[in-house]
């Protein structure tokens, strides 16, 4: 999945969270870094009525409502880096958010919301190997 490409690309020690917005029949659609940044919790991602699946948008709604978005904020504190966590999450704001993706087109929404910061990947359709 996503966090095994981005751990295999050594990327996955900058990330804090992740989400997809595809429904794969049950599975964990998002995932976050606990606190201490050793391990990986899995859930599965919200999906409100009120906001379009646009990917500009739904970054607008985690800013907006992070409790939605992020497990961790309504755990109990199990230590000082728990609640610098929390503090961190509530005061988010859209340009301390990255999107990364394939398509060009999902850094900004029909409703005109855009995406302040991104990362394009090129994107392959074929299995990738290494010579």
């Amino acid at each position: 999945g996503v966090l095994e490409s981005l751990d295999d690309a050594g990327l996955a020690s900058s990330i804090d969270a992740i989400w997809t917005l595809c429904d794969r029949a049950g599975a964990p659609t998002g995932a976050y870094r606990c606190a201490s940044g050793r391990e990986w919790h899995f859930f599965k991602c919200p999906q409100p009525p009120e906001v379009s699946p646009y990917k500009a948008d739904v970054l607008c709604d985690i800013v907006a409502k992070p409790a939605r978005w992020f497990p961790q904020m309504e755990l109990a504190s199990a230590g000082p880096e728990d609640d610098v966590v929390k503090n961190l999450l509530s005061n988010l704001r859209l340009e301390g958010v990255c999107l990364v993706d394939d398509q060009r087109a999902n850094f900004q929404s029909a409703s005109g919301n855009q995406v302040l910061r991104y990362c394009k990947v090129a994107r392959y359709d074929a299995e990738y190997r290494c010579c």
